[in-house]
């Protein structure tokens, strides 16, 4: 599958959470949270957060995991707040890899092998242990959550009733894992020169990419593509298994000119792909089954515009300014 790298330079990029059609990457070495969002120059939130590790919202607020102080912080603009002090153990990392769970954070807190569910005061409300060190969670729709357990070698599904199901006990350095909605369960092991990122299937560890740079942080957009982070490296990748809007070479683009619209396919996706426009955009060419559609420019003077490529309940944007 085609491989893209959306984001060079960086300083140790770790975890990574896509929300709102924008990905979100803590800078681990730079104490920073960076945003990409396709047509749009990379942002930098303005907070410092030393280690910023997972990353997550709930509403309009964000929630990041201080691995050096081991906490969770709550984000609201350039405002940081401490909503959950966890109890550092010497010698070991912090918190790592939180994820939203409804109106909860699920907060892997990591030396002490337990995984807590906080509310958004900062109480916990709930508690499971016997992890060797759980470092990634991902929320599923029946309420159960998957861990990444690190030393244990493992992904394991928790019930909501505190049962849990080992997915695999065969992917050693298991450090974050991600579910698409087809419902297929990725992992990333990051060995600093022979990291992997794996699908994990029939408790087993398959592997999608090998030789990897300390793949840290995982994410799937609304296509089911694959985000990963190589830490080593610096970049951040998109493993495309479905399609994309291949960004513009000039973001910037003359009202009443038709703009082409190109598709991205991935090998074997053959999908009809259907247009939308917001305001100051209309659709002049669908792509259907082909890989390139057009829209005219009427406006996005004072404010981006929107571009949307839909296959199915899968979806990809893309911004555009005039």
């Amino acid at each position: 599958m085609p491989l893209w790298t959306i984001a060079t330079g960086l300083n140790e990029p770790d975890d990574l959470l896509f929300h709102d059609s924008r990905l979100y990457v803590g800078e681990l070495g730079a104490g920073a949270i960076d945003v990409l969002a396709s047509g749009r120059p990379p942002q930098r939130l303005p907070v410092s957060i030393p280690l910023a590790e997972g990353i997550a919202f709930i509403g309009p607020t964000m929630y990041v995991a201080d691995q050096q102080n081991d906490r969770v912080d709550a984000v609201e603009g350039s405002q940081v707040r401490t909503l959950r002090q966890l109890r550092p153990v010497a010698g070991l990392d912090g918190v790592d890899g939180i994820a939203a769970a409804g109106d909860q954070l699920v907060v892997p807190d990591s030396p002490h092998g337990v995984v807590d569910w906080v509310d958004q005061s900062g109480r916990i409300v709930r508690s499971v242990g016997g992890f060797s060190r759980p470092t990634g969670a991902w929320p599923m729709p029946d309420g159960s959550v998957l861990i990444a357990d690190e030393n244990a070698g493992a992904i394991v599904r928790v019930a909501p009733d505190g049962s849990r199901t080992y997915l695999t006990r065969s992917f050693p350095i298991a450090d974050d894992v991600a579910v698409d909605a087809g419902g297929n369960v990725f992992a990333v092991n990051p060995v600093a020169t022979g990291g992997r990122l794996a699908q994990i299937s029939g408790g087993e560890a398959n592997d999608v990419v090998r030789r990897l740079a300390a793949p840290q942080g995982l994410a799937v957009d609304d296509a089911g593509n694959l985000f990963f982070s190589e830490e080593s490296a610096g970049r951040v990748d998109l493993l495309i298994r479905s399609f994309k809007i291949v960004p513009l070479a000039n973001a910037s683009t003359v009202p009443g000119h038709p703009l082409c619209i190109d598709i991205f396919r991935a090998p074997g996706f053959s999908g009809d792909v259907e247009l939308t426009a917001s305001a100051g955009l209309r659709v002049v060419q669908q792509p259907g089954t082909g890989s390139q559609g057009a829209v005219l420019v009427t406006g996005c003077r004072a404010t981006p515009c929107q571009v949307v490529a839909h296959s199915g309940s899968s979806s990809d944007l893309l911004w555009i300014s005039a």
